[in-house]
């Protein structure tokens, strides 16, 4: 697959934390199966078993990826060589991996990892999780095939709010969306903070190839208590 074969359009993160009631390999698929049924492009799944149990029963392009921390540093999303490894041989069509500015396991920075995954696994394509402008050009000069603005307001550098649970009451970053599309070539994708058609369709007016929808989809507990604040609020 190549970068200019995705289709523009939404894709869905289907993800689930160990404490969600959602959280099983075979419920992720089939909200990837639901997901492609609704139209969408493509689907974010994270973990191995997530990833072959999608691959199994859709046939849109799986972007994957591995949380995994490191101590001592706060970069998570597919964050060495190795976890890349562990992502490729699922046979995902393209692999996230956080390319912010902060430093990588193993004493590298993120020019050196980007570099050493396009000359590991030449044939990936590479998707570079971002958090600001600068770190986004910097993964294109290093071979990345699409940026995503996944970071932005997560990175300590780019927090609107000290307390970390505000950021998902945040709008989305659509001015680094913006940015990106008049300064790259590359598709870019809206992620982060983004729960329905009209944040997207400002994405989209932004320049966006792709949006990324993910709580506002999959998480049922974190929808139902969006409905229920609100209905409380009026009550």
């Amino acid at each position: 697959m190549k970068a200019e074969e995705l289709k523009k359009g939404l894709i869905v993160s289907c993800q689930a934390t160990s404490e969600e009631p959602m959280r099983e390999s075979s419920i992720i698929g089939r909200f990837a199966l639901a997901a492609e049924m609704g139209g969408a492009v493509g689907v974010r799944i994270n973990g191995i078993s997530d990833i072959l149990a999608t691959k199994q029963i859709v046939k849109i392009p799986v972007i994957g990826l591995v949380k995994h921390t490191y101590p001592g540093y706060w970069s998570y999303i597919t964050p060495t060589l190795r976890d890349v490894e562990s992502v490729y041989v699922t046979g995902a069509e393209i692999i996230a991996v956080d390319a912010c500015k902060l430093p990588k396991p193993e004493g590298k920075d993120v020019r050196q990892l980007l570099r050493e995954i396009k000359k590991e696994f030449p044939d990936v394509l590479l998707l570079a999780d971002v958090s600001t402008l600068e770190e986004g050009l910097a993964a294109i000069e290093e071979g990345s095939d699409m940026i995503s603005t996944t970071l932005a307001g997560y990175t300590e550098y780019t927090r609107n709010y000290e307390d970390p649970r505000i950021i998902e009451l945040q709008d989305p970053d659509v001015k680094l969306v913006r940015e990106l599309a008049q300064r790259v070539k590359v598709p870019v994708i809206a992620e982060g903070r983004y729960w329905d058609d009209t944040l997207a369709i400002q994405a989209f007016e932004a320049g966006a190839h792709n949006v990324v929808i993910g709580a506002g989809i999959t998480r049922p507990q974190i929808i139902t208590k969006k409905i229920v604040d609100n209905i409380q609020a009026y009550l």
